[in-house]
């Protein structure tokens, strides 16, 4: 896995200029501030989403809740574009990252758990005449939703925290967290 690392960091260190862009005086403060509009539009709808199927807001139908879920959508979007811009400037600073893992594999579940929830319970909850109390599997998967998308959030959060740093002997085992390749002297 340590070599796949290291060549998706050679791949991502490829692409020039979207480095260049992102490391201009506006680069980077544009690529942030983009990312949390886009975290703002996600969250704030699939959030509400969410509550709602809980058992919050129960005089507003689901369905007229779920109208919002498009804006969520854009969100994820703008915030797939920005973050791949944030890999493609610094990649050793993401692909080593341990927060960057699961930040990626708890976004990796949110999407299982939203495809899970459309093909078993969407129509049941939409449906006209449907009830206001949603199911209890709608209910899981909406705590779990919550739950993910608060589980990226502290990720993302901590990406500037855990800063990877070169590795120590002996090398990295299975997956690297700090930059393989050369030792440093750290006393």
């Amino acid at each position: 896995m340590v070599r796949f690392q290291m060549w998706l960091v050679t791949m991502f260190a490829g692409v020039k200029p979207i480095a260049r862009l992102m490391h201009t005086a506006w680069g980077w403060p544009l690529a942030e501030s983009l990312h949390f509009i886009g975290l703002s539009l996600l969250v704030g709808t699939v959030g509400l989403f969410d509550l709602r199927l809980l058992g919050l807001g129960q005089r507003i139908p689901i369905a007229a809740m779920h109208r919002l879920i498009p804006w969520g959508l854009a969100g994820f979007a703008i915030n797939a574009v920005s973050g791949i811009a944030f890999l493609l400037a610094e990649p050793d600073q993401y692909v080593y990252n341990p927060s960057f893992h699961v930040k990626v594999l708890l976004i990796a579940a949110a999407g299982m758990n939203a495809l899970t929830f459309y093909l078993t319970t969407y129509r049941k909850v939409t449906v006209n005449g449907a009830p206001a109390t949603a199911p209890p599997a709608a209910k899981a998967m909406a705590a779990v939703s919550l739950s993910l998308w608060i589980g990226v959030i502290i990720a993302g959060r901590l990406l500037t925290f855990y800063r990877p740093f070169p590795c120590q002997p002996p090398d990295p085992g299975f997956l690297a967290t700090c930059i393989p390749g050369f030792h440093a002297n750290w006393k």
